[in-house]
């Protein structure tokens, strides 16, 4: 199968949000229209930013907050672009690893190792894969965030009880956008989006997070052969 549609089959299931209302949808919309390229020192921060003067100061506040979290397991729900809701839990452990395990009668396991992000369909038995890099989770599962450096931030958004950041590929090579969503006062990561350019976008809301604990570092990986003969 070919990368870009193993990306396409992949990457909707690993969106995650709150119920945003129009402020996210208003963001996301007008962030489609900056232009492509990295963010610099010189870069002139204007709507949709609440607070353009603080931009760099806000974004390395997140990093750092990003930063001090190593490990966190919790449960997800996921809301596809047609609507149909599955439910699961989720652990993750940077740099570059995370899992998620769907419910029944959701077939699918998500696990990447550091390296790969793998697919799993425990129902057909398939098992698709595609880099961690080509993802967007790359971004926050890095070892060191810089989300001002490593991607094209378009709007930051600061509402009573939340910040909005929504963001893209600066290097042009992955399509969409990406939004993250922060409490307003511990910047903990509660949620985030990626929406495709034509509108489409999965939202999973994370609830239970447990920080910086020890995983099982079996949860990262997922061997074919182990996998069947646990069906």
């Amino acid at each position: 199968m070919a990368l870009n549609m193993m990306k396409k089959l992949i990457l909707p299931i690993l969106l995650v949000t709150t119920a945003l209302g129009t402020a996210v949808g208003t963001a996301v919309a007008q962030s489609s229209k900056t232009a492509m390229g990295q963010i610099s020192a010189k870069t002139q921060y204007a709507a949709p930013f609440t607070d353009p003067a603080n931009v760099r100061a806000d974004l390395a506040r997140i990093d750092a907050s990003m930063n001090a979290t190593t490990t966190f397991q919790g449960d997800f729900t996921q809301v596809a672009p047609d609507g149909v809701v599955s439910n699961g839990r989720i652990w993750l452990q940077r740099p570059g690893k995370v899992r998620f395990e769907y419910n029944e009668p959701n077939p699918l396991l998500i696990v990447s190792d550091g390296v790969t992000l793998v697919q799993n369909d425990r129902q057909l038995e398939t098992f698709d894969r595609v880099p961690l890099s080509a993802t967007p989770l790359n971004y926050f599962l890095k070892e060191n965030i810089n989300l001002a450096e490593d991607t094209e931030v378009t709007a930051l958004q600061k509402y009573p009880g939340q910040w909005i950041v929504t963001a893209r590929d600066g290097s042009g090579e992955q399509e969409g956008t990406m939004t993250l969503v922060f409490d307003s006062e511990t910047l903990a990561l509660q949620t985030w989006i990626i929406a495709d350019d034509f509108g489409g976008a999965t939202r999973v809301q994370l609830s239970n997070l447990q920080y910086n604990g020890r995983i099982d570092p079996r949860k990262f990986v997922l061997r074919e052969d182990s996998n069947r003969r646990g069906r």
